[in-house]
């Protein structure tokens, strides 16, 4: 019952963020859009920049989970999507005090499955752990910039396009700076 409570929380949160701001949105909001009580929102969150987190590392989360080196790209679009298709959602909190609580746990989702990434590509190379993970921190980073920056812009570049030229510039770089990495 605990996550299902939170998942409520989070589409409340969501619904609410269509139509106001996240810097003005209260716990009374969020619990009054899905019927639950502030006790019940603070048995789960201590406070709204909790759910917050909470909502973004669950989103990123639920769209890479399948990601690997082979499909990156359509998870990665997929990702624009979902920002594009909750325009206002994703403007609301890129405007707002929250866009660093947004980057730091989308950071920590897209971290986890490029290091994943990273760590195949990596079979049979005696890479340090320390090269690996600057690999995955400079690629997380890369990602988390650029679609941030195509937020800023009121996403107006086609995402798939986006996709494509990433895509054209990262084919076969984990490998080929994994090798020079190598032992």
């Amino acid at each position: 019952m605990t996550n299902d409570t939170k998942n409520i929380l989070k589409e409340s949160l969501c619904a609410v963020l269509h139509h106001k701001n996240i810097d003005k949105i209260t716990i009374k909001d969020v619990v009054s859009e899905c019927h639950l009580t502030r006790q019940t929102f603070y048995n789960h969150f201590s406070d709204i920049y909790a759910l917050v987190e909470y909502s973004s590392s669950q989103v990123a989360d639920d769209v890479l989970k399948n990601a690997d080196y082979d499909n990156w790209q359509e998870a990665f679009y997929q990702i624009m999507i979902l920002i594009q298709n909750n325009q206002k959602l994703a403007k609301n909190v890129y405007l707002s005090v929250y866009r660093d609580v947004m980057h730091k746990y989308i950071y920590e989702v897209i971290y986890k499955y490029i290091i994943q990434i990273v760590e195949e590509q990596a079979n049979g190379l005696n890479v340090d752990q320390s090269h690996k993970n600057f690999i995955a921190h400079f690629y997380s980073l890369a990602f988390i910039s650029i679609i941030f920056e195509w937020v800023r812009n009121d996403m107006k570049e086609d995402p798939r396009n986006i996709v494509d030229q990433i895509s054209v510039l990262v084919q076969g770089d984990f490998k080929k700076a994994l090798r020079k990495y190598s032992i």
